[in-house]
């Protein structure tokens, strides 16, 4: 089959791996042909993240380019793109913006949509595009690729909304834990399969990049990030050094912080499989209780049998968790202590699914019957 993702994420091989990417790669691996497009990109990007927009402009610009057997890549890149907001006045203007950019998609991602058996849409500025699709190739089967509850992200009022119009329009919503489907109107083809993980790199990853004998906690990622959390975690535990993985991650921090940035996937396996623990700083509410069972590094850190310390809200859903309290930890220095001293338990990476077996249950819900829900999983 070939398959069309539009994704906010982009697809270079110097950036940060999330789902998409490792489905994409586990689709190209089936067999299947997969062009992706990275959307939410323009000369606004150049001023927030001058190296990303530079990477992506450099080849993909408004073109595909082989980025491995069976796989494309492309960026979209117009002068301006709308996005979501804090500012109640800018998503007002973005709300009028939003329609033109999605329903006027370039000559190249026009032809694109027409080859697709399956265009794949991920959650976000993405399912702007949503209409568009529909009319340009009718007959093509669409998945939306929802990663995310679009208010705990952020997303603009009128993107929330479209995802409310759209969802039951889709083929098939593929979420990765029930409980995201949350907001979603009933009539939604709603299936739940769960994050993977790509086992082979960690399993072959076996040189350490601490210093013996050394006490290191990783976090990766910055959705949600609490910084004040890894401050209060880091000054009560100065021989401890915590490592930071994500984009816009900035200081202060105390002296024991590394920050590295956004890296590629490969960088970043060996300080998850060997630290001693991981770190969840999630900023959460109760809508966003989703994320012990959907988040990604969650699902890395336990293939990797690290304790976890995370806001007490997730702690009972996963084992390995060690919980905190965000709005007023009374003993941090003995909840970094209690996470580096847990045993580091096998079970707690029995039942994770490689992206090979996502992939091959994302295959079996396209060979279903057209327009009937399956079962969540």
């Amino acid at each position: 089959m070939r398959f069309l993702f539009l994704s906010t994420h982009a697809f270079l091989p110097v950036t940060r791996k999330t789902s998409v990417h490792f489905v994409t790669e586990a689709l190209a691996a089936r067999g299947h042909e997969v062009d992706t497009i990275s959307v939410g990109f323009s000369y606004l990007t150049a001023l927030k993240r001058p190296a990303l927009y530079a990477g992506l402009s450099a080849e993909q610009r408004n073109r595909f380019v082989e980025t491995a057997p069976r796989r494309r890549s492309a960026a979209y890149l117009p002068p301006l793109h709308p996005f979501s907001s804090g500012s109640a006045a800018l998503n007002s203007v973005n709300a009028l913006l939003f329609p033109l950019y999605g329903n006027l998609p370039p000559a190249f991602m026009r032809t694109a949509i027409r080859k697709a058996e399956i265009v794949v849409i991920e959650s976000g500025t993405a399912i702007a595009f949503f209409d568009a699709v529909r009319r340009i190739n009718p007959a093509a089967r669409t998945l939306y690729f929802k990663r995310d509850r679009l208010d705990s992200v952020g997303a603009s009022g009128y993107l929330q909304r479209l995802e409310r119009r759209i969802a039951p329009q889709f083929d098939r919503v593929i979420v990765p834990t029930a409980a995201m489907a949350a907001g979603l109107p009933q009539t939604s083809r709603i299936v739940a399969v769960p994050q993977g993980i790509d086992k082979g790199v960690f399993d072959a990853c076996t040189a350490s990049p601490y210093a013996a004998g050394t006490r290191n906690g990783v976090s990766v990622g910055n959705m949600l990030f609490d910084a004040d959390a890894v401050r209060a975690m880091a000054a009560a535990n100065p021989g401890v050094g915590l490592h930071l993985f994500g984009a816009g991650i900035s200081g202060p921090f105390p002296p024991n912080v590394r920050l590295y940035g956004e890296r590629a996937f490969a960088d970043i396996v060996p300080y998850i499989k060997f630290a001693d623990f991981g770190i969840a700083p999630y900023r959460l509410t109760e809508r966003e209780r989703y994320l012990a069972e959907s988040s990604l590094k969650l699902q890395q850190y336990a293939y990797c049998m690290l304790p976890v310390l995370a806001p007490v809200m997730l702690a009972a859903a996963r084992g390995n968790l060690v919980g905190y309290d965000p709005a007023g930890e009374a003993d941090w220095a003995g909840r970094v202590e209690e996470a580096v001293a847990r045993p580091h338990d096998p079970a707690w990476r029995e039942n994770i699914l490689s992206w090979d077996e996502v992939a091959a249950r994302i295959e079996r819900e396209l060979a279903g019957p057209d327009g009937k829900a399956a079962a969540a999983e």
